[in-house]
C-alpha cells in the first residue's frame, strides 16, 4: 500500500468530494445532530481517549438518541443501537501495539426500493438489488444510519486510545460511502478515499455483451447470493472500469491492504468499508475461507494485524438489538400475567420442568424481529404452502397410489374420501444459515392460543407486530358458527387452558358462546358445532374418540372442524414435492416457481418404502433407507419422523436424528419402521438452526442473554375468502438443543 498521503493502493483511487454526492436527504439533519452533540458533550470527547469502556457504552447510548431523533424516528424500539463493552474492549486490544492495522467493515444496512421488497421471489429480490442502479445507489436504512453514528465513536475511541493515524477508504456504492463519510466526521481530520477494488459487484444485464438475463442469473445463483467464486464473478458481473477482470481488482485491492497491514513499523489504521466478496477475499487471504458464500451481518469487522493475525468481530461492536428491555411501565412478564390471567397455559408434562409462575416459560422483552425481506419470504411461504396442501388433497382424490399411501393404517371409518374443512395451516419455519427452512405442517389449534396471546400483549406493550389486534379473533368468528365446544381428550389435556382461552377471548362475544368440553363429556346432540383438539389416531387407543367419530361420521351436523380427513395431517406430504411421480402435477397446479420455492424452503424428504421415486436419488448411492445406518455421522445427516397416524407422531416424540444416533441404535430405529406397516415414515435432511442473541427477561426483570436456535410459527388461512392471510405467529428459542418446542426452558415472543 502506498504511502499516507498521495502514493495511491492502486490507479484507480479518486478523491471522494464532500457530501455532495451523498443524496440522502437524512444526512443533513443527521450531522446537524452530531454537531448538537458534540457541543453537549465537549469535555466527555475530548477525553474520550481515556474513558473506561462502559463510559464510552454510556455515550454512545446518548449518541444513538440524538441522532434518530435528529433524523425523525425517535429512540424507541428497533432504532436503538448500543456498543458491547467486551467487545469494544476486545477491538482496542487487537489495534494496539506495533505495525499498521487495516479494519475491513462491510456497509450499514441497505434500504433499497420498496418495490424490490414486493417480489415474491427472494433469489430474484436479491437479484434486482445486485444490478444497477439500485447497487449504486441504495442508501442506508434508518437503523443503519443509526448504528454507523454509534460504531464511529468506538473507532474514535480506539483511534484516540492507540494514537494511530487513520485513513478511511471506500467503495464507491452509496451505502458505503454514507458509512466512510460518518466515520470520517466523528474522527475528524481522517482522509477518504474511494478504490475500484473495495466496490460491490454488479451483475449483468440486457445490455451486456452478450446479455444476461434474470434467468439466467437464477440458474446459476438460484438463491440470488454470490458466493465468493472469482470465476463466477467474472462470468456474470460487469467488468470494471478499469478494464481488469472484476475478481481480479477485488484480488489485487485486498492482497494491497493485507501487505499494507504486514509493516511491523508502521503506526497507521485504515478503516475499510467495502462489501461481501471483500470480505471473503480476506478470510480466502488469511487462509480461513471455509464457506465460499460466507455472509457476515452489517458492520462486522474483520481486523488485519498482520499476514497471520486475522480478527473477526461479527457485527462489529455494536450489541445485538434488543440491547435493553422496552420501555413500558411494566416488565413483559407483567403484561403477559396480565393478558393470561386466570389460564392454565399448559400443564407441565416432566416433574423437573415444575413452575409456580403464572406464565410457564422464559420471556422475552420485545418481539423477534424480522426484516423486510424475511418478512416477504414467511408471507411466500405461507401462500405455497397453502396452496400446496390444496395441491395434495386434490391429488389424494384424484390418484390412487397416493390414496392408498396416505390411507395405510387408517380404519375403514376414516376412508370416507369426506370433504377437507381446514381453517389454517401451519409450516414449523427454522431459522438457518441458508435462510427459512419447513420442517413440519400442522393443523392443530395447539399453540394458537399462545401466539394471539404474545401478540395482545406485545402490541398493548406499544410494540407494531406483523399481526393486527383484531385479525384472529374476526377470522375466526367469521368462519365459525355463533355456538360449539372445542373438544380435548386425555392426550391433549395439557392444553386445556389455552383451548379455553381460544373460546372465551377469540370465539365467544356478542351473542356467540364456545365451551371447552372433555372428549368423554361430548353428547350426541345436532346443535352446537365441534372444533377438534384431538388427533384422529387417538380413535386406536381412546373409546371417547372413537364414540365421537363414530357419532359425527357422515353427519353434515354438527360441524367438525378440522374435518375427520387424516390424510391432511400426515407429515409424508412434505415428500410428495420431492416424488418423481408427481412433479408434472404439481408444476401444472402450482407453477415452476412456486415449486421451485417449496424445495428451497421443504429440506429433501422421502417417505420409507418409496425411495425408487425419491427425486434426488438416497445418498452414496444407497438403495435403501436402511442403508443410511453405514453411513458416517456426518453424512447421517438426516432425520426419521413418524408421519401422522399413531403415537409418537405428535409433539417431537416420534423424531429422531439419526447423526445424533449409534450405528446400532440407527440400524434398529430404521429397521423398526421399514417394517412397521402401520404408519407411514419419512426420512429428511437436517437443517440445523442458525443460533441468535435473545434475551430473557427475568422474574425480577433482569436480562439474560440465550445463544437461541429459533423456530417460528405462523398461522395461515385455508379458507377461500382469505386464502394464505396471516392469522397469527409466534417464535420460541432454545438453546443446546435441536427440538425447538414451547417449554418452560424455552424463550416465546411475538414477531415483529
Amino acid at each position: 500500500m502506498g504511502k499516507e498521503q498521495g502514493t495511491s493502493v492502486s490507479s484507480s483511487i479518486i478523491d471522494l468530494p464532500p457530501q455532495a454526492d451523498l443524496t440522502d436527504p437524512r444526512l443533513p439533519r443527521a450531522f446537524r445532530g452530531w454537531t448538537e452533540f458534540s457541543l453537549n458533550h465537549t469535555q466527555q470527547l475530548s477525553e474520550i481517549g481515556t474513558m473506561k469502556p462502559m463510559q464510552v457504552v454510556l455515550l454512545a447510548e446518548e449518541l444513538s438518541s440524538t441522532i434518530s431523533k435528529a433524523i425523525g424516528v425517535g429512540n424507541e424500539g428497533s432504532s436503538f443501537s448500543s456498543i458491547n463493552e467486551e467487545k469494544l474492549v476486545q477491538l482496542t486490544d487487537i489495534i494496539s501495539g506495533k505495525g499498521n492495522r487495516v479494519i475491513f467493515m462491510r456497509h450499514g444496512e441497505q434500504s433499497p426500493p420498496e418495490w424490490i421488497f414486493s417480489l415474491a421471489d427472494p433469489g430474484l429480490r436479491k437479484i434486482r438489488m445486485m444490478r444497477d442502479p439500485f447497487n449504486k445507489q441504495d442508501l442506508l436504512t434508518n437503523n443503519g444510519l443509526v448504528d454507523v453514528f454509534v460504531t464511529a465513536l468506538a473507532l474514535l475511541h480506539t483511534q484516540v486510545l492507540t494514537g494511530r493515524r487513520t485513513r478511511i477508504f471506500s467503495s464507491e456504492n452509496v451505502r458505503a460511502k454514507e458509512v466512510a463519510y460518518i466515520i470520517s466526521t466523528v474522527i475528524s481530520g481522517s482522509v477518504i478515499s474511494t478504490l475500484e477494488g473495495l466496490n460491490c459487484i454488479t451483475y449483468k444485464d440486457e445490455v451486456d455483451q452478450p446479455p444476461v438475463t434474470e434467468e439466467d442469473l437464477l440458474a446459476d445463483l438460484p438463491s440470488g447470493v454470490m458466493p465468493w467464486n472469482p470465476q463466477l464473478v467474472d462470468k456474470l458481473c460487469k467488468i470494471p472500469k478499469s478494464g481488469m477482470s472484476q475478481s481480479e481488482v477485488i484480488i489485487n485491492t485486498i492482497s494491497s491492504f493485507v501487505e499494507y497491514a504486514d509493516r511491523k513499523n508502521g503506526n497507521k489504521l485504515a478503516i475499510v468499508v467495502t462489501h461481501n466478496q471483500q470480505v471473503a477475499e480476506v478470510l480466502r487471504e488469511a487462509g480461513k475461507l471455509e464457506d465460499s458464500a460466507v455472509r457476515f451481518p452489517e458492520l462486522t469487522m474483520l481486523i488485519t494485524q498482520n499476514k497471520n493475525n486475522l480478527f473477526v468481530l461479527k457485527k462489529g461492536v455494536l450489541s445485538e438489538r434488543p440491547s435493553r428491555q422496552p420501555k413500558t411501565e411494566r416488565s413483559m412478564r407483567m403484561v403477559l400475567e396480565v393478558f393470561g390471567d386466570g389460564y392454565d397455559w399448559y400443564k407441565i408434562r416432566r416433574e423437573e420442568y415444575h413452575t409456580e409462575q403464572k406464565i410457564p416459560f422464559r420471556v422475552s422483552p420485545s418481539p423477534l424481529n424480522l426484516s423486510p425481506q424475511e418478512t416477504q419470504e414467511i408471507l411466500r411461504i405461507g401462500r405455497d404452502i397453502v396452496e400446496f396442501i390444496d395441491a395434495a388433497d386434490e391429488l389424494y382424490r384424484t390418484d390412487g397410489d397416493l390414496k392408498e399411501l396416505l390411507d395405510r393404517g387408517k380404519p375403514d371409518l376414516l376412508k370416507t374420501g369426506r370433504l377437507t374443512h381446514y381453517l389454517f395451516v401451519r409450516p414449523d419455519v427454522i431459522i438457518t444459515q441458508g435462510g427459512f427452512s419447513v420442517c413440519e405442517i400442522e393443523t392443530s389449534p395447539f399453540g394458537l392460543a399462545l401466539a394471539e396471546l404474545l401478540n395482545r400483549a406485545y402490541r398493548f406493550a406499544g410494540f407494531e407486530t406483523l399481526v393486527s389486534d383484531d385479525m384472529l379473533t374476526k377470522f375466526m368468528r367469521g368462519h365459525t358458527p355463533n355456538r360449539g365446544s372445542i373438544v380435548y381428550s386425555q392426550h391433549t389435556a395439557s392444553y386445556a387452558g389455552q383451548l379455553q382461552f381460544l373460546a372465551d377471548k377469540v370465539l365467544s362475544g356478542n351473542d356467540r358462546k364456545w365451551c371447552v368440553e372433555q372428549a368423554g363429556s361430548v353428547l350426541d346432540t345436532t346443535s352446537l358445532a365441534l372444533y377438534r383438539a384431538f388427533y384422529q389416531h387417538e380413535c386406536l387407543d381412546d373409546p371417547a374418540v372413537n364414540n365421537i367419530i363414530q357419532l359425527y361420521a357422515g353427519r353434515q351436523t354438527p360441524e367438525v372442524i378440522p374435518s375427520f380427513t387424516p390424510h391432511m395431517e400426515e407429515k409424508a406430504l412434505l415428500a410428495l414435492i420431492w416424488d418423481k411421480r408427481w412433479e408434472a402435477f404439481f408444476a401444472a397446479q402450482l407453477g415452476a416457481s412456486s415449486v421451485k420455492h417449496l424445495r428451497k424452503v421443504i429440506p429433501p424428504t422421502w417417505i420409507i418404502g418409496q425411495e425408487r421415486f425419491f427425486s434426488l436419488g438416497l445418498p452414496d448411492g444407497i438403495e435403501l433407507t436402511e442403508g443410511l445406518a453405514s453411513l458416517s455421522k456426518s453424512k447421517r445427516n438426516f432425520v426419521l419422523k413418524k408421519s401422522g397416524f399413531g403415537n409418537g407422531s405428535s409433539w417431537a416424540e416420534g423424531v429422531n436424528f439419526l447423526q445424533e444416533k449409534s450405528v446400532a441404535k440407527t440400524q434398529e430405529l430404521l429397521h423398526n419402521a421399514t417394517e412397521d406397516s402401520s404408519s407411514l415414515y419419512i426420512i429428511q435432511e437436517f437443517r440445523k438452526a442458525e443460533e441468535h442473541r435473545m434475551f430473557d427477561e427475568g422474574y425480577e426483570s433482569s436480562l439474560t442473554e440465550m445463544a437461541a436456535r429459533i423456530r417460528i410459527t405462523p398461522y395461515f388461512s385455508m379458507t377461500e375468502s382469505n386464502h394464505g392471510q396471516l392469522l397469527a405467529i409466534k417464535a420460541t428459542g432454545c438453546e443446546k438443543t435441536n427440538y425447538i418446542h414451547a417449554s418452560t426452558g424455552s424463550i416465546n415472543t411475538a414477531v415483529a
